[in-house]
Parts: C-alpha cells; sequence; structure tokens
C-alpha cells in the first residue's frame, strides 16, 4: 500500500475538530470530532448534521481545529453538501448580527437560507423482546407492540397509519419509559430536495442493423417507433416528451433499456417562477437632470469601490426605479452583482417585471410567496454564480452573491423588512451593514423616508439625493380633505361615504377612468354586539373582536386566524337580531356595487389574494384595464404605477393615529403620501380625496400637501421631546405566558433583575418602560407583558439585554414563561 504524503496527513489532522453553532439559543459553539474519512472535506461555512441532546440538528461549521479540550466529543453525522454555503462575508455579517440583535449566531444563520433545508430528526422505535413480560397495557399500547413485533423498527408516523390511531406521543413515552420501546433518533431527508427529470439517450454503439430493425417494429411496434425517433431525431430527450408523442409509458422505455439500445438517467433541472417581464421596462430611458445626479453620485461611489449609503428620496413617481436599473447596469458592467429589496415582493409584481424585462435570465427572485422548491432553486442558482442580481423581499438580504457592488432598498420606510420572529432584524440597516463588508453601495429609496434615515441624512451618516419632479412632468396630484364630523352632522347618520367622494367617483367612471379606494380594515364588519346585553363576539385566544365577514358567512379573528360560524342569537342572553357594527373592505364593496351597479368593482385584501399569484392577478385586470374601482386595503398603496387611475380615495385616514405606538403619526403620513401617489401618473391629472376626522392633524395635513418637510420637522421635535428614537435606542422585553397571574408576576421578576442589572452594570443613565400589560393583552392563548428600554448607547442596550436574558433564563420561577426580546421594536402592542 502506498503511503500517503505528508502534507495530506496534516490537513486531515488540522481538521479533525469542528466548531459547531446551531439553531438553538445557545450562544456558544459546540465542538464535534470530524470522523477520518470526512476530513478532507470539512471547511469553514458548509452546513453539517450533528448529534444534539437526542435528537438530530443541522448547524454551521465556524472553525476547525487539530486538537480539542474538549471532553466526551461526539462525532458528527454528516455533510450534506459540497461545499460551503456561507461565504467567510456572510458569516461575519451573521454574527455582527447575531451582537446587534440579541440573538445566537446560529439563529442568525438559519435565517440565511431558504427554509425547508434543514435537515429534520426522525424517532424510530423499536420493540424490546427482552424486556417485555406480563403487565397492564391499554388497547393502544398493546396495538403499538404488535405492530413493532410484526414490522420491526417504525417511525411515529408509520405506527399512527397502521394501527389508525393519532396522538401517540403519549403511548410511546410511556412504553419507552418502561423500556419496552427503545426510542432512537435518525435523520430524515430535509423539506425541499434538487428535483431532476428522467430522460434517455440513444447508445450510438448499439444501434442495431437494418433487419434487426425490421424484426423489432414487427416484435415490438411501441418500442419501435420510441427507438426510431431517436435515431431519425434528436438522440436525447425527455422521458415526459416521449410519453406524450408516443403514448406509451416508462415499461416500453425499461424494454429498450434491458435491450441495450437506450440509457435513462436523471436530469437535475429549476423549479422556475413565473415571472412576467414588463415589456416597456425593457428600454433604457434617457435621464432627466435630478436621476442623472443621483446616478452619478452612486456610479462614482462604485467605481470608486466604497462604502456609500445614499437616501434616494424622490417623489411618487420621480423614477426612482430607472435610477436604480441603471446604477445596477453599472454595477454588472465592473463585474459586480446586485441585491434589489422590495417590500412583500407578490404585491408588487411590476417591480419584478421591470428587473425581469431588463436584466432577462440574469435575475432570481428570492421571497415567501415561491413554493419552497423554487425558493431553494433560486437560491442555489445565485449560490452558482448563475445570476448576477437577486430581486426578493426581506430575506434575500442574505442571497449568496460573490463581489456585491449594490444593494437597493426600494420603500425602504416599510415595516415588512422588520423580521417579526427570531432573529428580529431590520432589513434595512442588514443592508447597510452587507453594504459596508463588500465595499458596496447601498441605496435606500422612498418618497417617503422612515424619520431615522432622513435623519442620518441630516446628520451625515448617509448622502440624501432628491428627485423633486415626476419622471414623466406630470404633477403631483391635487388633494382634498373632507372633514367626516362636519358631514355626519349635517346628513345625521354616520356616512361611510362623503357626497363629495361619492360625486367624483361617478364623475371619473362616466368617463372611463379607473379609481382606487383605501380603507385599512378588511371583512365586513369589525365586530358583531347584543344591543340588548352588549355581548361581543370575541376570540377564544385572542383579547380582540372578531371580524364578520359576509363573502363566506363567518366570524374570523385577524389574529391568530381562528374561524368561528355567524351566531343567530347571543351567546349570553340569546337575544335576536344583533348589530354588525364599523365597516371593512367587504361593506365597502358591497354598497358601491349598489351605488355604481354597471362598474366592474373588485377587492384586493387577505381573503382576495390568499392563493398563490393572488396579487397579481388582481392587479393584472387593473393593468388591463378590466376593473373600474378597486378597494383595498394598504396593499394597494404600494408602489404601483398604472396610467388610468386618475382618482385616489381613502375612506377613513384615521385608523392608525389612535394606535399606542410613537411612530403612528409617521405610519398615517407614509400611507396617505403613497396611496395619494398611485394617482395621476399617466396623461391625465390625478386627484385625490381624503376622508377623516382629524383634518387638523400634522400628519394628515403635511400627507395633503406632498411636504415631507413639513411632516418631518413636527415629528422629529415630537421624538427628541420624548427622546424617542432616533435619539435613542430601543429595546422591549415581552413575556408571554397561557398563565396570565404567571405572566404578570414574570414582568415584575423581569423589571426586578433589569434594575439590578443596570446598577451592576454601571448603566444608570438607562430608562425603563413599564412593565404594563401589551395593548392586545393576549394573542393565541398567550397573556403578554412587556418592557421597555431606552438607552442612547446602543452596546449598552445590547449588554443588557444579554445579561438579562441570561439571569431571567436561570431564574426558577420563569421556567413555564417565553421571553423574547426585539431591538429596534415596531408595534410595541
Amino acid at each position: 500500500m502506498s503511503e500517503i504524503p505528508q502534507s495530506q496527513h496534516s490537513e486531515r489532522d488540522s481538521h479533525a475538530f469542528a466548531q459547531v453553532v446551531l439553531p438553538l439559543p445557545l450562544d456558544q459553539p459546540f465542538t464535534y470530532s470530524v470522523p477520518a474519512p470526512l476530513r478532507h472535506r470539512v471547511a469553514i461555512g458548509m452546513r453539517v448534521v450533528v448529534p444534539f441532546q437526542k435528537r438530530v440538528e443541522t448547524g454551521t461549521i465556524v472553525g476547525v481545529a487539530a486538537e480539542t479540550a474538549v471532553e466526551n466529543v461526539r462525532a458528527l453525522i454528516d455533510l450534506p453538501d459540497d461545499g460551503p454555503i456561507f461565504s467567510s462575508e456572510l458569516l461575519d455579517l451573521c454574527r455582527w448580527m447575531s451582537e446587534y440583535y440579541c440573538c445566537t449566531w446560529g439563529e442568525a444563520l438559519h435565517s440565511a437560507v431558504p427554509a425547508g433545508i434543514a435537515i429534520r430528526t426522525k424517532v424510530r422505535y423499536t420493540l424490546d423482546l427482552a424486556q417485555l413480560s406480563a403487565g397492564r397495557f391499554s388497547d393502544k399500547q398493546r396495538r403499538v407492540i404488535a405492530e413493532l413485533h410484526a414490522r420491526g423498527s417504525l417511525s411515529e408516523k408509520q405506527i399512527a397509519k397502521s394501527i389508525g390511531a393519532t396522538a401517540l406521543s403519549n403511548t410511546l413515552k410511556s412504553l419507552v419509559a418502561r423500556g419496552i420501546v427503545v426510542a432512537e433518533a435518525m435523520t430524515a431527508d430535509a423539506g425541499v430536495s434538487i428535483a431532476t427529470e428522467s430522460f434517455v439517450r440513444l447508445i450510438e454503439s448499439a444501434i442495431p442493423a437494418q433487419d434487426e430493425l425490421e424484426k423489432l417494429q414487427r416484435r415490438a411496434p411501441r418500442q419501435a417507433s420510441v427507438y426510431l425517433d431517436l435515431l431519425n431525431n434528436t438522440p436525447e430527450r425527455s422521458a415526459t416528451s416521449l410519453y406524450e408523442k408516443h403514448g406509451v409509458d416508462s415499461s416500453v422505455l425499461r424494454q429498450l433499456e434491458q435491450r441495450g439500445l437506450i440509457e435513462r438517467f436523471e436530469r437535475e433541472f429549476y423549479r422556475s417562477p413565473d415571472m412576467q417581464a414588463e415589456g416597456r421596462a425593457s428600454l433604457k430611458h434617457a435621464l432627466n437632470s435630478d436621476q442623472r445626479a443621483a446616478y452619478d453620485a452612486i456610479a462614482n461611489a462604485m467605481d470608486a469601490k466604497q462604502f456609500s449609503t445614499f437616501l434616494l428620496q424622490g417623489i411618487t413617481g420621480s423614477g426612482k426605479t430607472e435610477v436604480y436599473l441603471q446604477a445596477i447596469e453599472r454595477a454588472l458592467e465592473l463585474d459586480r452583482t446586485a441585491i434589489i429589496l422590495v417590500p412583500e415582493i407578490s404585491l408588487t409584481p411590476q417591480t419584478v417585471g421591470r428587473f425581469k424585462a431588463r436584466f432577462q435570465a440574469d435575475i432570481a427572485v428570492l421571497h415567501s410567496g415561491l413554493g419552497a422548491g423554487e425558493r431553494y432553486d433560486e437560491w442555489r442558482r445565485a449560490q452558482r454564480g448563475e445570476v448576477r442580481i437577486v430581486v426578493g423581499a426581506r430575506s434575500a438580504i442574505f442571497a449568496p452573491l460573490p463581489r456585491l457592488g449594490i444593494i437597493v432598498v426600494d420603500e425602504e420606510h416599510d415595516t415588512s423588512y422588520k423580521q417579526s420572529e427570531t432573529p428580529r432584524y431590520h432589513a434595512r440597516d442588514v443592508a447597510i451593514m452587507r453594504a459596508k463588508l463588500n465595499d458596496a453601495v447601498c441605496v435606500l429609496g422612498s418618497a417617503t423616508p422612515s424619520v431615522e434615515s432622513y435623519h442620518n441624512s441630516e446628520s451625515g451618516k448617509s448622502t440624501r439625493i432628491e428627485l423633486r419632479k415626476r419622471a414623466t412632468n406630470a404633477l403631483l396630484p391635487e388633494v382634498e380633505l373632507v372633514d367626516m364630523r362636519t358631514q355626519n352632522r349635517e346628513a345625521g347618520v354616520t356616512l361611510m361615504m362623503s357626497r363629495r367622494l361619492e360625486e367624483e367617483i361617478g364623475a371619473k367612471l362616466a368617463v372611463g377612468d379607473q379609481v382606487l379606494l383605501l380603507l385599512n380594515r378588511r371583512g365586513f364588519a369589525p365586530f358583531v354586539l347584543c344591543p340588548k346585553c352588549g355581548w361581543c363576539a370575541e376570540c377564544p385566544d385572542c383579547n380582540v373582536t372578531l371580524t364578520y365577514h359576509a363573502k363566506g358567512a363567518f366570524l374570523s379573528c385577524h389574529y391568530c386566524n381562528g374561524r368561528r360560524d355567524v351566531p343567530q342569537v347571543c351567546d349570553e342572553c340569546h337575544f335576536n337580531p344583533l348589530l354588525y357594527l364599523g365597516m371593512g373592505t367587504q361593506k365597502v364593496e358591497d354598497y358601491l356595487q349598489q351605488a355604481f351597479p354597471n362598474a366592474r368593482i373588485e377587492r384586493m385584501d387577505a381573503d382576495t389574494t390568499s392563493g398563490k399569484g393572488g396579487h397579481a392577478k388582481i392587479l393584472g385586470r387593473l393593468a388591463a384595464g378590466e376593473i373600474d374601482v378597486l378597494v383595498g386595503t394598504q396593499m394597494i398603496a404600494k408602489g404601483h404605477d398604472y396610467p388610468g387611475v386618475t382618482l385616489v380615495g381613502v375612506i377613513h385616514a384615521d385608523t392608525g393615529l389612535g394606535l399606542p405606538d410613537f411612530r403612528a403619526a409617521e405610519s398615517t403620513f407614509q400611507l396617505l403620501t403613497q396611496v395619494a401617489g398611485r394617482a395621476g401618473r399617466g396623461e391625465k391629472a390625478g386627484k385625490v380625496i381624503i376622508q377623516t376626522f382629524r383634518p387638523n392633524h400634522y400628519a394628515v395635513q403635511a400627507a395633503a400637501r406632498h411636504d415631507y418637510a413639513a411632516f418631518f420637522a413636527r415629528e422629529i421635535g415630537e421624538r427628541e421631546r420624548a427622546m424617542y428614537p432616533p435619539f435613542r435606542r430601543m429595546a422591549n422585553l415581552m413575556i408571554e405566558s397561557e398563565d396570565p397571574e404567571l405572566a404578570q408576576r414574570c414582568a415584575v421578576v423581569l423589571h426586578r433583575h433589569t434594575r439590578q442589572l443596570i446598577v451592576s452594570l454601571g448603566f444608570e443613565g438607562l430608562e425603563t418602560l413599564g412593565p404594563s400589560p401589551a395593548t392586545i393583552r393576549r394573542i393565541k392563548k398567550l397573556y403578554r407583558w412587556n418592557l421597555g428600554l431606552l438607552s442612547k448607547s446602543s452596546k449598552r442596550l445590547n449588554t443588557l439585554c444579554r445579561a438579562v436574558r441570561d439571569a431571567y433564563r436561570q431564574d426558577a420561577v420563569t421556567a413555564k414563561t417565553k421571553l423574547k426580546i426585539d431591538l429596534d421594536p415596531y408595534g410595541m402592542y
């Protein structure tokens, strides 16, 4: 046997142990030994399957070593990939996320890959006959024992299917505890895998003589038909195409293979999402002076390979997308790649269509609206270097593209960029850090920038570039405020729609124009009330009323999606009829159908867009002129561009102003300004009518004047007086428990730990808010308490959050509760 070179020995020895981080709330890496056959493959950034306690986990290798001081090291199980899936840059990015957002490195890395590719744990159960003895067994236990005896080792799912039972967990736990059944953790396949298709190839060296072919035609005409097709035409074909053309099945191909005439093989293919390119976007447009100045600033920074953050503030319709497109073209010319983030990509098919039209096959799309297989394949295309541009929603910021030159965050103010689950990151801030790690440019685009982003541009942390006019030279729409207090007083009833708005809708429909109407509340009526005893239909699991949905006739909770039938009588006193109070998009739709019976009216909300591609279908009909009036929730305010829309109506502008959120005014201003910007984007002038009960509120007034500067000046003053962000950084610590008394008691414990740590760490200037019950006290059966933290020092806030988390976990009282830590929180209610 030949000797292994010394260099190969040393390489293998240096990879004898691997440090692995896991997607669990555990900060430290874990050390595993690497089996000798795998040592030549081990590399930092690879996924790895490891045993952890009594289960199997998929982690990431973050270090390798020749030796370790750790005792009783367990061996890793497998390396599921051919090479690393995380570059050093992505590893660094996720490590920064773990520090900045108070999560673990493993949790951050887990969020950076497509869902479904993790190797899962499957438990296999085996009967131990030596331990089986006489005793008392339930009927279900006897059936489980009989099945394992007859068939050998099985999973819980296999046992349940065989004996026709469900909820076997307790039964199996009992048998395992008695030693009669042995449970063994095994690896199961990932949720998604590489897709393949069967192909057939002619074996050139085995072509038979003419007489043999004639004999085949007589004896097996179907086989001959397929074979002669391959022989005389394309010699390599998909099996499916042959089945369809010749009306045969796999048995015919199997017989040809057995004769040695063909060979069958599997070929990988990509599950591609359905993306429609927008034809008019394929042509590059000449930039106006404002656009040119923006492009030059961005291109110059890329040319210099200099990290820069730009806030591109452009009024609605100012041509920000064209600036993005041409800046990305410049990045490609420099042999660099690009990521474009858009909020809730399923709501913005136009944006995707524009990028698809301009860049064709050089683009991949990543978002949650895709199927798991489609998302995995798009991610692999990026990882393999087969695309240079990725467009997607929040998670696309982790696209495995090398040599990043530019990251665009379109509509950077949108709250959908904030992740609600661990790790609770904000994609805008992660984008800025990723650009910094790559010496790239980050462009934050919006007509209504977040207060934080605008403040950063004022303080010199980023460069603000303004686009002050529409790219088509069209004027911004005229905005009219309708005071609903006066309207209701004059009418003597509570109106859904003012006479002014209704008249304007009729006028626009008469000349063939299109109308958008916004009401940020879906359903028909927000609550059902008994007029006799005051009972309200409430969700049994959440502290909220149920919304009546006339289409389908049911009550629904908009927090946990629970449903119940519409009650015919009051649940408490059995009185009827019940009152259906308030309004939602369904009620507006019904009203319009009665008021304008000849108009084509549709609704766009979570109920009408639940199917795959639901948003795109409705917006496609709007673009084709097949909808006259579209009623919708805030999803109709996203960056849509439909020249036929000349009127936008806001049914109730004040919905968000009453929320207990310091960003309430900002959110209202952004929503009103954005939806107003949908009007008049074509040749005809636009009109906006806003119905409001608070016409003098500064957010409503500034939106009516399209005046961001005035809004910011007032809002930043309010924030500074309260020392809210951006003047201090905020964190929210939330306690959740099914027991309301335990939740309250643990909130007090949390506050005590926090105050003690503030003193012991020397952070006396740090302020606490609360604890107090969440505004919606219970959601999905969990009672919730909040404790807010405010600090001028981001570092101190992160240090305190980690210390509080560790102290809380170690407290015996808190074992049956959950602590959620959210840095830079949105919507603390």
